[in-house]
């Protein structure tokens, strides 16, 4: 039966962060998650606002801050904290970024071949957010792997409107080793081949070729290895003579996959302790505390016994929501009442705008507690009251929030 101080519920950005930060100041933590969150769909950088007539993360912020119900009304002034907190523990951890949340938001390629605004991002996509001057852009992709097609991202993305954008847009497809024989090719198995020195050398020389003369920044798909990244992107960057940067495509997320992974050895370095894989199976209340969760094993349930519990099991995207038959919305873990519209108001009629039903979440106080437990803390995406996709603040009101939560819990715990 194991004990913690606090135990952490979701194994996304908003979990992981938490976890990290309490086993940093100190609490036993235990994160228990029923799987991979969105780390392992996403590009692996930091999206924490973007808002019109916004330059910069922190403007765009300040914008989101006066919309009614916003986590960041009351979440805006820790931004900046978490963020810096979070940039210097993923260096620590291998894992460098290029930005802040003063940096210009500029116009980034997709593997889709749209621009998508963003301000920080890893290091090997950082060459994206560098102002054009003669360079031109060339986007590769592999033969074989179906989830990057580079000629039909180069052509949407020379019909589209770049301002100050590269001075010519191609695409190239090459043709890498062995992997004709792979029937099933995703990001993962690029990944783990670009760790094999022998075959990357021959993937190298089989890039250089495909680039024609000229000056030119070369975008490739995010599979640059997971455990050697920082050496393997250095080396196609030396191969080439340019530089280069990943665009990340469908998951899953090689990107995010590395982000995962400087998280987690950050929590289990600070003697945090993870079980991913299995959900909880039930939950123990006395009044208005948890006092302990089960989590589902392989021969028997795991009883997490905590003064504490964080809950960042994400929204409806994330299954942290359901529909009932009734038009209401439940939380899946702990039965927290969600603030959503009626069920008659949680579609738009026209797709391409935010569905109202994307603002449904949890309300909470100031300390992120919800109205009915006095021992739990509600992070991330489960906040009520963000448009995310049209907002893009997904990362950083998960960063704002853990370290809220972390924070608040940490002051508890030394006073008792």
């Amino acid at each position: 039966m194991p004990r913690a101080d606090v135990v952490v519920i979701g194994a996304g950005l908003a979990g992981l962060t938490c976890a990290a930060e309490l086993a940093e100041r100190g609490a036993s933590v235990f994160l228990a998650a029923k799987g991979m969150a969105t780390t392992h769909w996403t590009h692996g950088g930091l999206d924490v606002a973007v808002a019109d007539g916004a330059d910069t993360p922190r403007a765009a912020v300040g914008h989101l801050a006066m919309r009614d119900g916003h986590p960041y009304a009351r979440l805006g002034g820790d931004v900046e904290a978490a963020v810096d907190a979070h940039l210097a523990r993923t260096a620590a951890a291998g894992l460098p970024h290029v930005g802040s949340v003063d940096a210009s938001l500029v116009a980034v390629p997709t593997a889709l071949g749209t621009l998508r605004r963003a301000a920080i991002l890893p290091t090997a996509q950082a060459a994206a957010l560098e102002p054009w001057t003669d360079e031109g852009l060339l986007l590769i992709g592999f033969d074989h792997y179906r989830d990057a097609w580079a000629p039909y991202a180069a052509r949407n993305l020379g019909a589209g409107v770049w301002e100050q954008g590269p001075r010519d847009i191609r695409g190239v497809t090459v043709e890498l080793p062995w992997l004709e024989r792979l029937n099933n090719l995703n990001a993962t198995t690029l990944a783990r081949l670009f760790e094999d020195p022998v075959w990357r050398a021959r993937a190298l020389a089989a890039i250089v070729a495909a680039v024609p003369s000229g000056r030119w920044r070369v975008a490739l798909p995010a599979v640059l290895g997971v455990a050697s990244h920082a050496e393997i992107h250095a080396a196609v960057e030396e191969a080439i003579g340019a530089r280069a940067f990943e665009v990340a495509s469908l998951p899953p997320s090689v990107a995010g996959m590395r982000l995962f992974d400087a998280l987690r050895h950050r929590i289990e370095a600070a003697g945090g302790r993870i079980q991913v894989g299995f959900e909880i199976s039930g939950v123990e209340r006395e009044g208005r505390r948890i006092v302990a969760v089960q989590q589902a094993a392989a021969a028997r349930p795991l009883r997490l016994v905590a003064d504490s519990f964080v809950l960042a099991t994400g929204g409806i995207a994330g299954a942290g929501f359901r529909g009932r038959r009734d038009g209401t919305l439940e939380e899946t873990v702990l039965g927290l009442e969600v603030s959503a519209p009626p069920h008659e108001q949680w579609f738009s009629e026209d797709p391409l705008v935010p569905h109202p039903l994307e603002r449904a979440g949890i309300d909470v106080d100031d300390e992120l507690r919800p109205a009915e437990l006095d021992n739990v803390r509600v992070i991330g995406a489960a906040l009520a009251g963000m448009h995310v996709l049209e907002e893009r603040c997904g990362d950083g009101v998960a960063l704002a929030s853990a370290h809220r939560a972390a924070a608040g819990l940490a002051r508890a715990r030394a006073a008792a």
